[in-house]
């Protein structure tokens, strides 16, 4: 059904400085997998996922055909800071996907609702992204725990899939 909202989970590690590697980005993938199966399985909703995810596969999947406009919720797990989120290369490097191309980009898109930053330190990301007009951005005041932002995610989608309203859902993560 072409009019579900679309759940766009995007996942990007450190491919060059293997002491940040985010080991726990694999288990976040399987764990908004598993949280989001059933809602999906029900026609709720539609779930696109990118794993080592570059910054043309993002803007490739907001401009789909299949997808345009229908984007309701774009969740990042990966490395972040204020301005920037670390996302891969296809040549096993990293790019910096600065915050003012992104922010712009974003809120572009009629659908989006909910940009989910779970990386370390993403908080001013999240209000310029509020300020853009984007209605809800979750992102972090500073580093957190790999094992504790992977848990907090997947405990907020089983919520939302659960039927929570979106508050609620965070509340209770």
């Amino acid at each position: 059904m072409a009019n579900k909202p679309v759940l766009f989970l995007a996942f990007a590690n450190d491919r060059v400085d293997n002491a940040r590697y985010l080991r726990n980005l694999p288990k976040e993938l399987d764990g908004l997998r598993k949280a989001l199966y059933l809602a999906e399985q029900m026609g709720l909703c539609e779930v696109v996922e990118r794993a080592n995810v570059t910054i043309d596969q993002i803007v490739n999947v907001f401009q789909d055909p299949r997808y345009r406009d229908r984007v309701a919720i774009f969740h990042y797990g990966g490395h972040a800071n204020g301005y920037q989120l670390l996302l891969e290369t296809l040549d096993d490097n990293n790019v910096k996907a600065e915050a003012g191309g992104l922010v712009p980009f974003f809120a572009r898109q009629k659908s989006l609702q909910l940009v989910f930053l779970n990386g370390c330190s993403s908080r001013a990301h999240a209000v310029e992204l509020i300020e853009a007009g984007i209605p809800a951005v979750v992102g972090t005041a500073e580093p957190i725990n790999d094992a504790i932002a992977t848990q907090l995610a997947v405990r907020f989608y089983k919520g939302l899939a659960g039927g929570l309203p979106l508050q609620r859902a965070w509340a209770e993560a």
